[in-house]
């Protein structure tokens, strides 16, 4: 697939994603979730506003945000939790990195694009952030990367992962 094919999938599934089509259900679950700790979801808030390395940089040492910031810098899907929805995915994360780099890969018709609305295109959000955030090229190598990875949390699923990153800092003396 040529970079132009490829741009221009990716900011089609960018508009998709931004017009409300993916993953409402998914955001309003992990929205109420949030809403349980203020804390939290502001911080959430800010790394998907600023960024992780911003908000990273700018917390107080010791405190949540920096776990939270740090934790998901250091963690190689850190930042997918950029996606609105992303804590309530429950995709199993091998499956979801397997299905983003396919989609990533192919060339996209507009029938192939609307299987891919139909199927739950959460994966253009995900690969929306992985884009913007990476560029395409690198975007492509880090989830066939982590479509490969047999890591411990391969078999988790993406929301839990993130829940837990976020439960464990606020657990943290």
């Amino acid at each position: 697939m040529n970079m132009i094919t490829q741009s221009m999938t990716v900011l089609g599934l960018l508009f998709l994603s931004g017009c409300g089509f993916i993953g409402s259900d998914k955001a309003q679950i992990e929205q109420a979730w949030l809403d349980k700790d203020q804390q939290l979801k502001t911080i959430v808030d800010e790394i998907r506003t600023q960024g992780i390395d911003v908000v990273a940089k700018g917390a107080k040492a010791g405190s949540l945000s920096q776990c939270v910031a740090m934790t998901l810098a250091n963690d190689p899907l850190g930042h997918l939790v950029g996606v609105e929805g992303a804590l309530a995915e429950s995709a199993k994360i091998t499956e979801l990195m397997g299905d983003l780099q396919g989609a990533m890969e192919q060339e996209f018709s507009l029938a192939q694009l609307i299987s891919l609305l139909q199927q739950g295109a959460d994966l253009a959000a995900y690969a929306s952030v992985l884009v913007d955030q990476q560029g395409l090229e690198q975007a492509l190598q880090s989830v066939e990367q982590l479509a490969r990875s047999g890591g411990a949390f391969a078999s988790e699923d993406l929301g839990g992962h993130f829940r837990q990153i976020l439960l464990d800092c606020r657990e943290a003396p």
